[in-house]
Formats: C-alpha cells, structure tokens, sequence
C-alpha cells in the first residue's frame, strides 16, 4: 500500500505541471487546492515527493519504447492501424511525423526533470532522493543513445545541448550513473533495498554501455562487479483511473489488440520441427494466446503474448542474467559461452545446443538465447545496433513485409531525429 500511494502521488504531482521552467532553476506552482498544495511546491522541502515523480515519469515513459522497439527488430509483429506504426515495423521511418517523436519528447522530458530536481537538491548533501534523480538522467541518457542515431542532452526545453553521437551519449551516461552510484556510496546507512537498486541496477547499465562502445574489458569488468541473484524490476498496479502506472505491454495486448507474437516466437514456444532453437521441446520462456479474432489492424491473427499477462505484471529492467549474458559476449570464450547457452536452454526446457561451435556460430547462438530470455523487455534495439548482421528474425530490407500491400522493409538500423528537433536545434543547421 505505501509503494502504491507514493507512486500515485508522484504521478499525480507530475501529472499536474510540476516541471521545469524553460530557462530557468526553479519549479512552476500550479494552483490546486486538491492536490498536496502544489501551488507551495519548495525543492528541499518535497525533494523526496520531487524525487519519486522523476523516477515514475520514467517509469512510465519506458514500455512505449519497448512496444515500438521489439516492432522495429520483428520480435512482435504490428497489428496497428497507424500508417506511422507500420513504419515503425518496416523499418523505414520518415524523418517527420513519425512515431517515436514521442519516444524523443519524453525521453527528453525525463533528462530535463531529472537533472533540474538534482541540481535543486543537491546542497543538502548526498541523499537517496539525489540518486534516484541522478539515477533516472543516467538512464535516460542512456535510452536515447540505444534508440535513436543521434542525440543531444537539452538543458530546458528552450536550451539545446549540441549534436552528439551515440557513443558520446553512452558515455554521458556512465558518467552520470557513475556519480549516481558514489552518491548511494556516501549516504549514512546505504543498506536499504532501493539504494542497493540504484547501485546494482547502475551497474549493469554501465556493462550495457561498455559493451555497446566496444569496449569489452571493461564490459566484462563491470559486469562482475553485480552481485549474484540480482534482479530489479519496474513495478506495475492494476488501476482502472491510472492506466499508465499498468504494465504498457499489456496495454497493446489488451487495450489496443495490436503486439501480435510472430510465427518466429511461436514456433520457439510451440517448439515447431526446424525452428530457431533446433530443437522439437517447447521452451518455456515464450508464451502466447491464438485469441481466435484478428488483430485491431483487421489483417493480422491476433496471438497475444503472455510473457506479461496482466496490467500489474512486472517488468525486468536489470538483472544479474543480463550481466552474465554481457560476460559471455565480452570474453569470447568458446568454452564458457557454450556451457552458458546450454544452461540457458535448460532454463527452458529446451534440449541441448546441437549446432557447431566455432565462435561465429555461438555468438549467433548467444543472440537467440538473449532474445528469447528478455523478449519484450526492451533489450531488442541496442543488441540489434550492436550485433545487426546476427540478430535473429530482422526482416531483411526488401518486398517481404509480413503485409505486402504497404511496401517494402527499409535499411534503418535506429530511429531518426526528429525533424522539429532539427528545425528548432541550431546543432543541426550545418
């Protein structure tokens, strides 16, 4: 009940305007008698309130990514009417327009509100509040460079930060990670669960992004450093008059019909003769629905998945199996990676690997078993960045979109800037 009302509240307080003034170091007020008097709003003061509605703002702004991003590598298949989300799964997105100008926008909301409420709070010294906000700007960083080719960390909604490519993003967010993690190390009593969270969660983060910028020691090294059995997970409630604190990808199964699992995926759960895993055992870790209607689109059979069965399912954000999974990749080690793949196939209940063991072949393997362990959990886009010549079921550019009359699968690899970025962001005048 106490995780439930404070979560509520923070999103009630963000809900409510409480955000950053363009250009300037303050909050805005809004008057509203029925809403925690809003309207006398003081940084130090509300720093934990300010703190949590950060951290639900981000919470609650990451599954649309993820919905989008397991479309654009084919891992779910859109069942959608919107022209704009049927780009989005031809990988060919126009460069005005389209869907995940918003992904941008709120990834941007989210680096704004969480670097403002930290500059606010930080004189009070280091506190669980200044990490979790230090935390989210890390994060959100992050998921900008993973999605999009190109990125800038704005200042306010009036002050553009330069053009940056990927990698510098990764590397922005690190070092904001990093100063989450040595506030967490300075706080007196640091052994509560959510400070372990932080520092956990951070990271693997930091792994992700190690491994991302190639940099596979360290990725290695950082990967180590996460204590056995972690995992943290963004919580979700079932709550008919705040759908956006529900799980998101439960949203497109139920709500709008429209993240329909793939034959790819349902042969691996239905362990078809021949498919991706080579193997005749149905593996666990995939599940879904034939719910005998058609998709919202009227086209596709609507198979809904059941990896998260419900508005209050859970979501995985980091864990100790990812770390491992960095580990494997990191080292190339032939003998390692095989051993890891077969207990990760065991997991299943899936039979043994059976296919050569070159490293080639155990890294395409490596992929599978990832895509399988953390499908729609919004793995897809960075592995796919990283890896694009050996990650499974990517549509190949060409006339083979699964609904032929809409055109051909397109080249794109991540998602274009948005043109009203362009337009406003001197950065990318030249």
């Amino acid at each position: 009940m106490q995780t439930y009302m404070r979560r509520t509240l923070a999103a009630t307080l963000f809900g409510l305007g409480v955000i950053a003034m363009p250009g300037c170091d303050k909050f805005t007020t809004v008057d509203n008698p029925n809403n925690l008097e809003t309207n006398t709003i003081d940084p130090e003061r509300d720093a934990s309130l300010l703190s949590q509605s950060v951290f639900t703002r981000f919470e609650t702004s990451l599954e649309g990514a993820y919905v989008l991003g397991a479309w654009f590598t084919n891992h779910a298949r859109v069942g959608d009417t919107f022209p704009t989300r049927n780009a989005v799964g031809q990988r060919n997105i126009p460069d005005a327009g389209n869907e995940t100008d918003a992904i941008w926008s709120g990834i941007h909301g989210n680096i704004q509100f969480a670097r403002l409420t930290a500059k606010q709070i930080e004189s009070a010294g280091p506190t669980l509040d200044l990490a979790r906000a230090q935390w989210v700007a890390g994060m959100a960083i992050m998921q900008e460079a993973d999605y999009f080719c190109e990125g800038t960390i704005a200042k306010s909604p009036t002050e553009y930060g330069p053009r940056l490519t990927s990698a510098a993003l990764y590397d922005s967010a690190i070092v904001q990670l990093q100063t989450a993690q040595a506030t967490v190390a300075a706080i007196t009593g640091t052994a509560t669960t959510e400070a372990t969270n932080l520092k956990n969660s951070a990271q693997v983060a930091i792994a992700r992004m190690q491994l991302q910028l190639g940099r596979n020691a360290a990725a290695a090294a950082s990967a180590a450093a996460v204590p056995a059995g972690f995992t943290f997970s963004m919580l979700h409630i079932d709550n008919t008059s705040q759908r956006s604190l529900g799980n998101q990808v439960w949203s497109f199964s139920e709500s709008r019909i429209s993240l329909v699992v793939g034959p790819e995926y349902r042969a691996i759960a239905d362990a078809t003769p021949g498919n991706a895993e080579g193997t005749t055992t149905p593996d666990k870790r995939v599940s879904y629905t034939d719910m005998k209607r058609l998709a919202q689109d009227g086209v596709l059979t609507f198979y809904r998945q059941g990896k998260h069965p419900g508005w209050a399912a859970n979501m995985r954000f980091a864990s100790k199996l990812e770390a491992d999974y960095i580990t494997e990749e990191a080292n190339q080690n032939t003998v390692t990676m095989l051993a890891f793949i077969n207990a990760r196939r065991a997991s299943g209940s899936a039979s043994a690997y059976a296919g050569a063991t070159d490293i080639a072949s155990l890294n395409r393997e490596l992929q599978l078993q990832k895509s399988i362990d953390f499908w729609l959990e919004g793995q897809e886009m960075r592995d796919f960045r990283r890896n694009p010549t050996i990650y499974p079921f990517i549509l190949p550019t060409g006339n083979n979109y699964y609904k032929p009359s809409l055109g051909p699968v397109g080249s794109d690899v991540c998602w274009p800037v948005p043109a009203t970025e362009k337009q406003r962001n001197p950065s990318w005048a030249s």
